[in-house]
């Protein structure tokens, strides 16, 4: 393969405004484009049988999320307690250099800290750490040592 864009990712949202505002002030992503997908095209491709919402936002570092926002609401996948427990994306990795900001910031917007917050004081060589999002996506915080 001859990779000619950065890897987008997309994300089924329940909540389109809650989600799209954790995404961004957050994350720090920005919107680039938003699009009303028909319920013809997202049949064919498979996405949805009544269409959605989509959504583009655009990473600090240039990647994509697309938050796809059903016209008939979803099912909210089962939380897990370790990550290996189901098949499919687990997680979405951020890498920063300000973790203990973010992470504040994220736990006051809805999220909820999944892992031990032991390992967000950099004792291994690195800050990490793993919380879901406030829909129960779950993301990955990692900061270098410097």
């Amino acid at each position: 393969m001859d990779q000619i864009a950065a890897m987008e990712v997309g994300i089924p949202v329940l909540n389109l405004e809650l989600m799209h505002q954790f995404y961004c002030d957050v994350l720090g992503c920005t919107e680039v484009r938003r699009a009303d997908i028909a319920a013809e095209l997202s049949r064919g491709l498979t996405t949805s049988a009544e269409g959605y919402v989509n959504v583009w936002l655009e990473t600090p570092n240039g990647e994509v999320i697309k938050l796809m926002h059903p016209s008939v609401p979803s099912n909210r996948t089962p939380r897990v307690d370790y990550l290996t427990e189901r098949t499919g994306i687990a997680y979405l990795t951020f890498y920063c250099s300000n973790l203990d900001e973010v992470l504040a910031k994220a736990e006051a917007n809805g999220a909820t800290l999944r892992s031990d917050r032991d390992l967000t004081s950099g004792s291994i060589g690195v800050k990490l750490c793993f919380f879901d999002d406030p829909e129960g996506n779950v993301i990955e915080l990692v900061e270098v040592a410097g």
